[in-house]
């Protein structure tokens, strides 16, 4: 079963069990969850095939390579990839033994750490960001140029509402 099929299978399961609920929403939400999902394992395969650990090494090198020739903490690498500090110690410390990364002190504070890429890193992200690119062109070309900014610009919308949401602690109840 395709996960097509089985997206329209759970929507139908419900409809026959809630006939008189409005579950558009359902079948719109559980396809972007699939989507998510396939394009991450995508991406994830991708980034190994690149020689990096996995997709999460990739955002932390990219994250890096953008920045630059700023460098940047590992708090703000942490927020900016919405993980934990605590998470990231590892995959820094991992991508630093790997020769990817290198920590110097903040020459403004010697109690603090800013990281950079090394020039190994810079080369196999740069690398693996010509793989990724691949993939996303892959995902996306049974899109017209207009199809793509129309959908762009109401997942842009969608995102909004999501971020709103998720500031509030129960946003499944409605005032």
């Amino acid at each position: 079963m395709s996960r097509l099929e089985f997206s329209r299978e759970t929507v139908d399961g419900w409809l026959r069990l809630r006939p008189d609920d409005d579950l558009f929403g359902l079948g719109v939400v559980h396809s972007l969850i699939w989507c998510g999902r396939l394009a991450e394992e995508l991406l994830e395969r991708a980034a190994v095939a690149s020689g990096l650990r996995r997709r999460g090494d990739y955002e932390v090198l990219a994250l890096l390579r953008r920045a630059e020739p700023a460098l940047l903490t590992p708090l703000q690498v942490a927020q900016r990839l919405l993980t934990s500090q605590s998470g990231m110690t590892g995959k820094l410390d991992r991508l630093e033994r790997q020769g990817l990364i290198q920590r110097s002190p903040d020459p403004e504070d010697r109690r603090a750490i800013r990281l950079g890429i090394t020039d190994t890193g810079r080369a196999l992200i740069d690398e693996a960001f010509t793989t990724s690119l691949s993939v996303y062109q892959s995902m996306l070309s049974e899109f017209s140029t207009t199809e793509m900014k129309t959908f762009e610009a109401l997942l842009e919308k969608l995102l909004a509402r999501l971020d709103h949401l998720s500031g509030i602690s129960q946003p499944w109840t409605r005032p």
